[in-house]
């Protein structure tokens, strides 16, 4: 692969640039602490919106730009390293979207698709359960099939994002009598709709971000199933790794990095500053590791190929380098860093370092969920063993 830019690709970045800098100014910030979510913000989506760049590699029948793959990524790391308010959006440009373009109907496509590119609906993810954690083929939430619609009766969990979303994607068991693989498929619920229940699950910090999806007897239409009956495995599996193959983690961690060595910078000149000097080059290297691995991702997929088990190598080393780097600059300031306050920057997002504002304490906490949430590294372990090296499943 090419690791340089183009002339063009350059001047996009210094564009997107540009635009983060008039619009997150200081008092859009104040703004953004002021309300209850500070990483959501349809305002600055719909603003991403006007300019073409929620769907850059998207067909301009949906609202996208029809530019590549490389170009999306470099919207996506500018985004992130600046701390932008993606969440309204994230989750239905980088997941859903892609996934209804590679299984939708027509109908589908032309229905979500437009408004997913002009910021004007989002999603969740109706994934993890109480007894289905990381294991999405032990779902039990039951979608039964009555004529023309399903009804839906389950309970989801660790759903980021669901009480100011529109949608949840779903995974729901059709065949209960099938492999346990087999018999689930991908239903779009309106979280508004009767039954739906969406209750606040308070995380580590305090902080609400999660919740559960309890859903009663909700009634659904099948024209809302997306793929093939009794095949949303395959279908899921393609969405997680659209969304664990993003640069969002990658310029998160690097912003990390960098509040981290400028608080080495800070310290008094001796041996304790000289050691940790080391350890941050280290940590540095794993970084741009991972920024490289990503970038490979893009160009496989910029080339029509559809990563796997890459995206699965650059999750490991990007999420435990999230948490190293943690590690290292509590120990650094001592048992008094779990107090130190970061810089006035912005609210990180959920993919990213989670420190920004909120001091190292907070950061260190919520750096434990990073090789769980999105696939937990054990599971992308068996990925790479059994997609990428062939070995046999145990």
């Amino acid at each position: 692969m090419d690791f340089r830019f183009t002339a063009e690709q350059e001047a996009f970045r210094a564009e997107v640039r540009g635009f983060l800098d008039e619009t997150l100014t200081p008092a859009f910030w104040e703004y953004q602490r002021a309300r209850r979510h500070p990483g959501w913000s349809p305002e600055f989506s719909r603003a991403a919106a006007a300019r073409g760049w929620l769907g850059i590699a998207w067909p301009k029948q949906y609202g996208g730009q029809e530019r590549g793959i490389i170009e999306q990524m470099i919207y996506m790391e500018e985004m992130a390293y600046a701390g932008a308010p993606q969440e309204h959006h994230r989750r239905a440009v980088q997941q859903v979207g892609p996934s209804i373009m590679r299984f939708g109907t027509e109908q589908q496509k032309a229905e979500y698709l437009p408004a997913i590119t002009a910021a004007d609906i989002s999603f969740a993810m109706g994934l993890s359960e109480p007894n289905a954690g990381s294991d999405l083929a032990g779902v039990q939430t039951q979608a039964v099939r009555d004529g023309d619609d399903y009804v839906l009766n389950g309970h989801k969990c660790f759903t980021s994002g669901a009480h100011f979303s529109d949608y949840l994607w779903t995974v729901a068991r059709t065949d209960p009598d099938a492999p346990k693989h087999r018999g689930i498929s991908i239903i779009i619920v309106p979280l508004r709709a009767p039954g739906v229940d969406v209750r606040p699950l308070i995380d580590l910090q305090g902080l609400h971000h999660f919740n559960e999806v309890l859903m009663r007897d909700v009634r659904v239409p099948v024209a809302n199933r997306v793929g093939e009956e009794h095949r949303g495995w395959y279908v899921n599996a393609a969405t997680m790794d659209f969304e664990r193959s993003g640069i969002a983690r990658i310029a998160g961690l690097r912003r990390l990095l960098d509040r981290c060595a400028a608080a080495v910078r800070e310290a008094p000149p001796d041996a304790r500053r000289r050691q940790a000097r080391q350890r941050l080059a280290e940590l540095a290297v794993a970084v741009e590791v991972s920024r490289l691995l990503s970038y490979r991702v893009a160009w496989l997929q910029d080339g029509g190929r559809a990563p796997n088990y890459e995206v699965s190598i650059q999750k490991i080393l990007a999420t435990e380098t999230i948490q190293r780097l943690h590690q290292f600059i509590v120990n650094f300031h001592g048992l008094p860093g779990l107090r130190v306050l970061g810089d006035a920057g912005p609210a990180a997002g959920d993919d990213e370092d989670s420190g920004s504002a909120g001091g190292w304490g907070p950061g260190y906490v919520n750096a434990v969920r990073a090789t769980i949430g999105q696939g937990a590294s054990e599971i992308q372990r068996n990925v790479i063993a059994t997609r990428g090296l062939g070995l046999p499943r145990g």
